[in-house]
């Protein structure tokens, strides 16, 4: 037997067109090999990471559990010296002065190299990107800004920053190496040597972004080719019956009285009839 809930979940596949902006940008382009290398040997880089952060987050749960003790006893108690860190939480500390972690502080830090046109110790010269594993619409701006901080120094274009979109699975070997919930966008700065390793494999196997209508000289004006976008959406499917009951509608009209007055009431009408 057929219920109002299956009835109402019967759809049918619809296509829409539309005129799609013809500036769109494109992913550099690089091999799968060449992919997965850098993301292994980055992960390896990292591993330092993970030991720094588990030890920051012990330190915080003592201080609070310090705090909580004093808030008891009413009593100002000093917090017990904390363990010494270890040789690798050590050089993974130094090591977050080289990495730039998460989408937006990526991000703010490409719109400030994007900004000045000379080399910046805080410049990026890598950029990673898990694509695959992200929204679209979050990481859409990275080729553009990539490259907008390519343009911002002309003498020194091919060694200034470079992306690299991985696919599906990078970020979860990210986030086991680095230690964090969501590592989605890493960004890398000059000056360490096993980073600066992956830096160079990235330079040899990656094309270089580029965004055409960024920063380059035009002499006249270009046209682009009409771009035709297809959206693939669903609708639900209606039977004539239907279709013909919510076409329909109800309309005012004004009816004679006995007694010679005119009272308002509705009547159901019809495309193209009319009301009785």
């Amino acid at each position: 037997m057929a219920t109002a809930r299956t009835v109402n979940d019967k759809r049918r596949q619809v296509f829409k067109h539309a005129l799609e902006k013809p500036y769109t940008t494109v992913w550099p382009s690089s091999s799968g090999e060449t992919q997965t290398e850098i993301l292994n040997d980055l992960c390896t880089a990292l591993q330092p990471l993970s030991s720094y952060f588990a030890h920051t987050r012990r330190l915080s749960k003592a201080h609070r559990r310090t705090l909580r003790r004093s808030a008891k006893s009413n009593t100002n108690s000093q917090p017990t010296d904390p363990a010494q860190p270890s040789d690798t939480e050590l050089k993974g500390k130094k090591l977050l002065d080289f990495v730039c972690i998460g989408i937006n502080s990526t991000t703010r830090a490409l719109e400030r190299q994007a900004q000045r046109n000379t080399q910046h110790v805080d410049d990026l010269v890598l950029v990673v990107v898990c694509k695959g594993d992200v929204e679209p619409q979050l990481v859409a701006h990275f080729p553009g800004l990539v490259h907008a901080a390519r343009m911002a120094k002309p003498e020194r274009r091919e060694d200034t920053v470079r992306l690299v979109g991985v696919g599906v699975g990078a970020e979860q070997q990210l986030v086991q190496a680095v230690g964090q919930n969501r590592v989605s966008v890493v960004g890398i700065r000059a000056g360490h040597v096993e980073l600066d390793a992956v830096v160079e494999k990235a330079r040899a196997g990656c094309a270089v972004p580029s965004v055409p209508w960024i920063g380059m000289d035009r002499s006249g004006p270009v046209f682009y080719p009409v771009c035709v976008r297809e959206l693939h959406t669903s609708a639900p499917i209606i039977s004539k019956k239907q279709a013909t009951a919510k076409a329909s509608v109800k309309v005012p009209v004004h009816v004679p009285a006995k007694d010679g007055k005119r009272k308002l009431t509705s009547a159901t009408t019809q495309p193209g009839k009319k009301a009785k």
